[in-house]
């Protein structure tokens, strides 16, 4: 893999992690508070997945 595609899959991961992150809401009225930290907790493990394949791809260049 080259340089620009391994930084275009990098860039992609972190993109993806910040999506994720940007859909944490801490209040919604609709969901029960144990069902919203759930997804929330979901949410914010999926990021740290991107940014660790981020962090990962960085270390093998």
């Amino acid at each position: 893999m080259s340089a620009l595609d391994q930084c275009l899959e990098r860039m992609a991961h972190l993109d993806r992690a910040d999506r994720l992150l940007n859909e944490v809401r801490v209040y919604n009225t609709r969901t029960p508070i144990r069902e919203a930290l759930a997804q929330h907790r979901a949410l914010l493990t999926e990021a740290r997945r991107h940014i660790e394949s981020a962090r990962t791809m960085l270390g093998d260049a």
